[in-house]
């Protein structure tokens, strides 16, 4: 179905673009109250644009208007690719100036279905009344791809519409939203770089693009400010000024054919491999979370161990005094003991990625040891040091034997070291071993630290995620039965 097209109505030519089926109808509120014009931006002025009226066509509902030409914004991947950069800076000068009731951010993004190219370079941007009717008549994976996912989760709420006028260029760039996929938005928001893509780009401008994905919440409360979510545009049009976009246009075909080019090779699929890995083992513990919410009433009756937990937020870490490689052994070590309160107290504006494993971990040996007296978890580093010996029945082997712990920039660290646990993280993974046994699952993980300086007067985790995680295999280790 063609989403733009020509109709004739009460004898005039018009211009229509398709919301959706109208098999439901339109909703009887949505065609009161005033009609509000939308706005058509060439990145020097703004203007009205005036839209006639809602039709139906052969079961399908558009908004039609005095004849021009449009474009669909996914055209910045094809016939409007060389021009991408100056369309997006467009959209960003006509957002920059509109009230909020305009934008209407409820998600902080503001929806592609409301923008449109016009002309060659120009915008038209829909009005938030029209914008409900695509939302009430839009089909919902048309609307999940259109808004939700292009949200960057990481990112500052304020800070959205700054990554969604780079998501366009990466878009305009690749052919693909860098943040669309399941395995992208769950294993951090690492996008898959745009050098995977294409080296067409120049570094300046590649480089604006990452600056804009990864950058630190502090940096985006610097850009930020106390400005509106449109004002922070500014900075997007100040720094995307100077840049060069020698892409040129190509065709729907030659796009899905440099996708398919990029996407089959070894780089790329390795890359997606690290992401579904790590997807995997977060929606494993995201599952496994839920029991928190049953044993930690075992966990107060046994230990007040949550009054505990809770009244130490507001004092200085237990990190406070070291420096920023004693933090990361400090936070190994806390991993080693399956102690949630040490893993995390060195954390501000965000969570460690294995907190909710070792809460499960804590919970599960402080039950063990309420209801059999004695505790079934074992370091990792010791039994490894100790040569791997056989270990009594009924325990568990957890925790990360770490080999390297390199500073990677200044105040960014990275760590790799192998991980031992009692089970596996992704399907495909799990064995079964003979009587006397029991399995333990390694895995290759490198993880990245992020600090930032505390005003108090001590060094802050900002960011940890864990960059790659390969699977080594399955060690079987032999059990026994303690004497009595």
């Amino acid at each position: 179905m063609e989403e733009i097209i020509n109709i004739v109505r009460d004898g005039e030519e018009k211009t229509a673009i398709w919301i959706g089926s109208d098999d439901m109808g339109l909703p009887k509120h949505l065609m009161q109250g005033i009609k509000h014009d939308g706005i058509i931006s060439d990145g020097k002025e703004i203007k009205p644009w005036i839209w006639d009226g809602l039709c139906a066509i052969d079961g399908q509902r558009y908004v039609y208007f005095a004849p021009c030409r449009l474009r669909s914004i996914y055209e910045l991947s094809t016939s409007a690719r060389k021009d991408a950069l100056v369309i997006v800076r467009n959209i960003a000068f006509a957002l920059k100036g509109m009230k909020k009731d305009f934008l209407d951010l409820i998600t902080g993004i503001f929806p592609l279905y409301r923008i449109w190219i016009y002309n060659d370079t120009d915008v038209l941007i829909m009005p938030p009344d029209l914008g409900d009717v695509f939302t009430i008549m839009r089909e919902e994976k048309r609307k999940e791809d259109e808004v939700n996912r292009i949200i960057q989760g990481t990112a500052e709420k304020q800070f959205l519409l700054i990554t969604e006028m780079a998501e366009l260029l990466y878009y305009a760039a690749t052919g693909r939203f860098p943040f669309s996929s399941d395995a992208v938005r769950g294993s951090g928001y690492k996008e898959v770089p745009l050098s995977m893509y294409t080296n067409e780009l120049p570094e300046k401008t590649e480089g604006l693009i990452n600056f804009i994905f990864h950058a630190k919440s502090r940096e985006m409360r610097d850009i930020m400010g106390n400005r509106d979510d449109g004002e922070n545009l500014n900075w997007f049009l100040t720094r995307s000024l100077s840049l060069e976009w020698p892409l040129e246009d190509i065709t729907a075909e030659e796009r899905d054919s440099n996708i398919e080019r990029a996407e089959s090779s070894a780089e790329f699929k390795e890359f997606f491999e690290k992401r579904e890995s790590i997807t995997k083992r977060n929606a494993f513990w995201r599952v496994k979370g839920t029991l928190i919410i049953v044993i930690s009433v075992v966990v107060i009756a046994v230990g007040g161990f949550l009054w505990s937990y809770i009244s130490n937020i507001l004092e200085p870490p237990a990190t406070k005094d070291l420096d920023q490689k004693g933090i990361i052994e400090a936070f190994y070590q806390a991993q080693n003991n399956c102690d949630p309160e040490g893993i995390s107290t060195a954390f501000k504006g965000s969570d460690p990625p294995q907190e909710m494993e070792i809460m499960n971990l804590y919970v599960a040996s402080r039950t063990r040891m309420a209801y059999e007296n004695f505790d079934p978890l074992i370091s990792a580093d010791e039994w490894v040091e100790n040569g791997k010996p056989a270990v009594p029945a009924a325990h568990l082997i957890y925790g990360a034997v770490i080999d390297t712990i390199k500073q990677t920039g200044e105040n960014t660290w990275s760590a790799e070291g192998t991980w031992y646990t009692p089970y596996p993280y992704n399907d495909g993974e799990e064995v079964t071993t003979s009587e006397g046994t029991m399995p333990v699952y390694t895995y290759d993980v490198t993880q990245s630290f992020t600090f930032e300086w505390n005003d108090r007067g001590w060094w802050n985790i900002t960011d940890a995620p864990i960059e790659s995680d390969e699977f080594l295999g399955v060690e079987t280790v032999e059990t026994y039965i303690p004497e009595l």
